[in-house]
């Protein structure tokens, strides 16, 4: 499964041996309908398993007791196999709880227009900072596994916090290629689901 809204994107996939499936399905799945098949699921504890099938013009996935029926999008969806990155080899590890605090505390103190957090790696160090033209600025510095050469990337605070308060696994790991390429966060450890989340940086 994979979304975008240009700025950023999660994609997500699983091993699992699908029964009756001869052939690559691809659809696009309304974003509320998305919501709406979620908070079913959170109300149906009980349910091990969703039945899932087409006509065309919609999409049906069958709960039992319960069947949720959605009209599927047309259109195409971005090629978004071309901007998954494959040569992030700076990465960096650390508590996700840890990082989302900070992030917290520093984005208070940043642009309200951009949002903008200024990243910056270096040895055994990640510094956080954001600043306000007229209320000044914030940082903080979290301590890492970092000995490759020094990096400075900005973001925007809100797309980082979005995967940092949606993961579950305690870690997550930050992976950059540069100051201008597209970074890629990771849960760790990956579990079942190989779950990565891409954001592009902001100028600084």
């Amino acid at each position: 499964m994979v979304a975008t809204d240009g700025h950023r994107l999660a994609h997500v996939e699983k091993a699992e041996t699908l029964e009756d499936v001869s052939e690559e399905i691809k659809v696009l799945v309304p974003r509320k309908a998305m919501a709406e098949l979620v908070r079913m699921i959170s109300e149906s504890a009980d349910t091990e398993s969703i039945g899932f099938s087409r006509d065309d013009t919609h999409l049906f996935f069958d709960m039992g007791k319960r069947l949720l029926i959605s009209r599927m999008l047309t259109g195409q969806f971005p090629n978004y196999e071309a901007v998954l990155p494959r040569n992030n080899d700076r990465i960096v590890t650390i508590n996700r709880e840890e990082v989302a605090a900070a992030i917290k505390r520093v984005a208070i103190l940043s642009d309200e227009r951009s949002h903008t957090v200024k990243l910056a790696l270096t040895g055994g160090a990640m510094e956080l900072t954001a600043s306000h033209s007229d209320l000044g600025e914030a940082h903080e510095t979290l301590e890492v596994d970092y000995t490759k050469e020094d990096l400075q990337v900005g973001f925007n605070f809100q797309y980082l916090l979005d995967f940092l308060t949606t993961a579950d696994e305690p870690e997550v790991s930050f992976e950059f290629k540069d100051s201008e390429s597209a970074a890629q966060l990771r849960a760790q450890p990956a579990g079942d689901y190989n779950y990565r989340y891409v954001v592009m940086p902001m100028r600084i």
